[in-house]
């Protein structure tokens, strides 16, 4: 795309320098030169306008951008007049008083164009950020109340069956709705794997209070990747659904596997079920309250770097694969 740009411009400038009498290699040669280190150092101040300290307002923008700009035009001015030294010796001076003003204005409008552009970038950038996270918060607050109505559920037909066992189920409770209320709280808050981990061991205790060996578990997980973050309650509803829609059903109930890998930099979670499976295995399609939650907990760490797979049969169970890039606390946002 870049070599594309640059011969474009590169051929736009080349009838102008004809008319000012050059050859055309000399035409070509001074197209270049002027329009290759501009189409550079555009690319250069793009990417510069990522840093954080240039997302500024008023005069702090101001004492940033002022400088930058004037070093943006001062070397397009400076790349230019080495290309007329040497491409007609003893004009360079006449160049520096006469023409590389109106360059180095030049230089200024386009540094001024390249950052207000980055500029509404940003700003639709965070725009986007605030709708994303108002609508991860508004999911969880959805599925908040969700969690807690099944998890009620299961502690009243507990209440029932073994009454004994009650206590240590409202125990256990007690601490899932700590850590749902917490995370309800901070929609940008994240915790280690160990941590959402350890939640879904409470959650899966109080199940296997209800269901008993029905109910099987296989951990494997990396110890490595238990120090990785994610976003709180990215695993239990993938483990609710795995466990209200593919095991209970059934009278034999079932087995959930629960995988954590550390592969190539990224984080790869699986959970997995031997239950009734589903007809649909597109994420798309599954319209699940926790499915759509996860999803979109994926989508706020980065649609291009994040990966979420169902993979199910009728009567064969029901598989979902997350991966994520892998952080630790230190790397997280804050």
């Amino acid at each position: 795309m870049l070599v594309l740009a640059a011969v474009a411009l590169t051929a736009l400038f080349v009838p102008v320098y004809r008319l000012q009498g050059l050859t055309w290699p000399e035409a070509s040669v001074a197209a270049a030169a002027f329009a290759l280190p501009c189409l550079g150092l555009g690319v250069l101040a793009w990417h510069v306008q990522t840093l954080a300290l240039l997302d500024r307002h008023g005069l702090g923008a101001w004492l940033w951008h002022g400088p930058l700009a004037v070093i943006f035009s001062g070397l397009w001015v400076a790349a230019f007049t080495l290309a007329v030294h040497f491409l007609r010796p003893g004009e360079a001076d006449a160049y520096l008083g006469d023409a590389a003003i109106w360059q180095f204005v030049w230089g200024l409008l386009i540094y001024a164009a390249l950052a207000t552009l980055a500029h509404v970038r940003r700003r639709l950038h965070h725009q986007r950020l605030a709708a994303e996270t108002a609508e991860l918060a508004a999911l969880r607050a959805q599925l908040n109340p969700h969690f807690l109505f099944n998890t009620l559920h299961s502690l009243t037909q507990l209440s029932r069956e073994d009454p004994g066992a009650t206590a240590e189920a409202l125990e256990r409770f007690g601490g899932l709705m700590r850590y749902v209320l917490q995370a309800g709280k901070r929609p940008k808050h994240e915790v280690t794997l160990d941590d959402e981990i350890g939640f879904v061991h409470d959650y899966l205790a109080l199940e296997r209070l209800r269901l008993g060996d029905r109910l099987r578990v296989i951990q494997d997980i990396d110890d490595d990747a238990l120090d990785c973050t994610v976003p709180p309650l990215l695993l239990q509803p993938l483990v609710e659904n795995a466990v209200r829609h593919g095991i209970a059903p059934l009278r034999r109930g079932g087995t959930l596997r629960i995988t954590a890998r550390l592969v190539d930099g990224m984080l790869s979670l699986q959970v997995q079920d031997d239950g009734v499976g589903a007809a649909s295995p597109s994420p798309a399609a599954s319209g699940g309250l926790g499915l759509m939650a996860v999803r979109r907990q994926l989508h706020t760490l980065g649609a291009s770097k994040t990966r979420f797979e169902i993979d199910t049969v009728p009567g064969h169970g029901y598989k979902v694969s997350l991966t994520l890039p892998s952080r630790v606390p230190s790397e997280a946002a804050p």
